[in-house]
């Protein structure tokens, strides 16, 4: 009964809550839960893979565009369930998430993709190179398989250095089509200054009461990867062109250069 009821009950105009969007390993919980502490409102994080870990059955059939993103969410009203709600499946689901939720606020957060390329790759212990690393990231399963194999959706590329810079540059494309209603937060701008960055957008979302985060700023919400050496190191100097390569329209038009 439950279930029917999620179905037939409509879902609220958003007013209240913020959506949080961005590639995998760009800041996103981080912000979100930061975000959720000052503004003190309940977070939400990665409700995809919440429904992956209940076996739900939809990735496929929502990318194909067989099953809509409002039904998935009425029928898991208690996945998706927070006031401050963040997923790295959100960039793709921009336009649809406005319809949705019209009196929502939303937020995009981008990071340099060299870096998020590499974060990711650090952050599973896979070297930066296809010809050392093709075979174990094939072997990758689950949400990092998806990313890294570019399935659900579907990525072009030859390998998984090419897929997930397809992948920014089409999450980063969503938010030029509707920049207008999202507000951009840069992740290299958070590092610099958490606390401040969070306020600001806090405030910037019409939160006005704000709780002290100073305590939780340096906080690892994520497991993190080791970082040594440069980019070229890290990939090599042609993986590193054509990361660059399908990337470059848009780096400038977020500062990256």
């Amino acid at each position: 009964m439950k279930r029917l009821l999620n179905k037939v009950v409509p879902l609220s105009s958003g007013k209240g809550k913020v959506i949080v969007a961005g590639m995998p390993k760009s800041g996103t919980t981080a912000i979100a839960k930061l975000l959720a502490e000052a503004a003190q409102e309940t977070v939400c994080s990665d409700p995809f893979y919440k429904l992956d870990v209940k076996g739900v059955v939809y990735r496929d059939q929502l990318f194909r565009g067989e099953l809509d993103l409002g039904s998935l969410w009425k029928e898991f009203r208690d996945v998706f369930n927070g006031e401050i709600i963040k997923d790295p499946n959100f960039p793709l689901f921009l336009k649809d998430l406005g319809t949705l939720f019209p009196e929502a606020k939303m937020v995009f957060i981008v990071r340099d993709p060299r870096e998020n390329i590499r974060s990711i790759l650090s952050r599973l212990k896979i070297a930066g190179d296809p010809a050392v690393s093709q075979q174990a990231v094939a072997n990758l399963s689950g949400a990092w398989g998806n990313v890294l194999n570019g399935r659900s959706p579907d990525m072009p590329g030859d390998d998984f250095l090419e897929k997930m810079a397809w992948r920014w540059r089409v999450s980063a494309e969503h938010y030029l089509e509707n920049e207008d209603n999202v507000r951009l937060i840069r992740y290299e701008d958070f590092r610099t200054n958490k606390k401040a960055e969070i306020e600001a957008l806090a405030k910037d979302l019409g939160y006005t009461r704000l709780a002290d985060i100073s305590s939780l700023v340096d906080v690892q919400f994520q497991p993190k990867g080791v970082r040594s050496g440069s980019l070229e190191e890290f990939f090599g100097p042609h993986n590193l062109e054509r990361i660059e390569h399908i990337v470059s329209p848009l780096m400038s038009r977020f500062g990256y250069e």
